[in-house]
């Protein structure tokens, strides 16, 4: 366009055709500038990753830190919403990004089945200011997370799950009778710290009790009927149920038992470990 309105302004000697081909193409260029300005040096950092239950959404976080640089108007953030999903089945969002500001977003992805959930390739663009070019840039992340099988089954613990105490048939933790304190460590359940004694900066003590009704219980998969994933989903509720209980509980699978304890991080860890079964990595410990 900018070539035939040049044609035309040389053909016809007209002044004002002259000044606006070359206006129109002096905005071209610095469209061409402000587009790759809007998106270079902006720095993309990994957040937090949330698990999810097969069938729910996993939330990768990601951060975008614009520190010591001019605003970033209009990005568009594209990802995939299962692996090598093809463009139409992908993301977008919207954001811009204040100076000297850092934006951090949720990037929410399907949780279709149970095992690691890689995020795939964020690819970053922008068409600011004028929308005639576009600047992008992809961004390979090492996010995966963590999909549990969802919890499905009888939601009734199992009688033969209860197992003898660790102190040879004693009386053992349990919730009937207190019996003194104890430091906090990691995974014990808020509900049992004694928060006064927080309040008076008395460090974290942990209410202990005992009682002879709280047996500690193991999940075993042998207690479970169907097929792999029946079994996995009947004993994802069933830890999930004795968690809700505030009951200690170990699980049994097939080459793994994991130890009876109580807690948030033990609930991870039996989740992770019903996550992983027979994908043969990472079931480890870890959370």
């Amino acid at each position: 366009m900018l070539l035939v309105m040049l044609l035309g302004s040389v053909n016809y000697n007209n002044s004002l055709g002259f000044v606006l081909t070359f206006l129109l193409a002096s905005a071209v260029l610095v469209s061409i500038l402000h587009t790759w300005r809007n998106l270079a040096g902006l720095t993309v950092r990994t957040g937090k990753v949330r698990p999810a239950f097969a069938g729910g959404e996993a939330r990768f976080g990601i951060r975008l830190d614009n520190g010591g640089q001019p605003a970033r108007h209009t990005l568009t953030v594209r990802y995939p919403l299962r692996p090598r999903a093809p463009p139409r089945e992908q993301q977008l969002l919207h954001v811009s990004v204040a100076a000297d500001e850092t934006r951090s977003l949720d990037l929410v992805v399907p949780a279709e089945r149970r095992g690691l959930l890689p995020l795939g390739r964020v690819t970053l663009a922008t068409r600011w200011p004028l929308g005639l070019f576009r600047a992008w840039s992809y961004v390979d992340l090492p996010l995966e997370a963590l999909v549990y099988p969802a919890p499905a089954g009888s939601r009734s613990l199992p009688a033969s799950a209860a197992v003898l105490a660790a102190d040879g048939g004693r009386r053992g933790p349990g919730s009937d009778d207190f019996s003194g304190f104890r430091g906090y460590q990691p995974g014990d359940s808020p509900r049992q710290i004694h928060w006064k004694a927080v309040a008076r900066d008395q460090g974290v003590p942990v209410k202990l009790f005992e009682g002879g009704g709280a047996a500690d219980l193991e999940l075993r998969w042998e207690d479970t009927a169907g097929g792999v994933e029946a079994r996995l989903s009947q004993l994802c509720a069933w830890a999930v149920q004795a968690d809700r209980d505030g009951r200690r509980f170990g699980l049994a699978l097939p080459g793994r038992r994991i130890a009876p304890e109580g807690g948030e991080i033990h609930l991870r860890r039996c989740l992770r470990a019903l996550a992983l079964f027979g994908s043969g990595a990472g079931e480890s410990d870890g959370v």
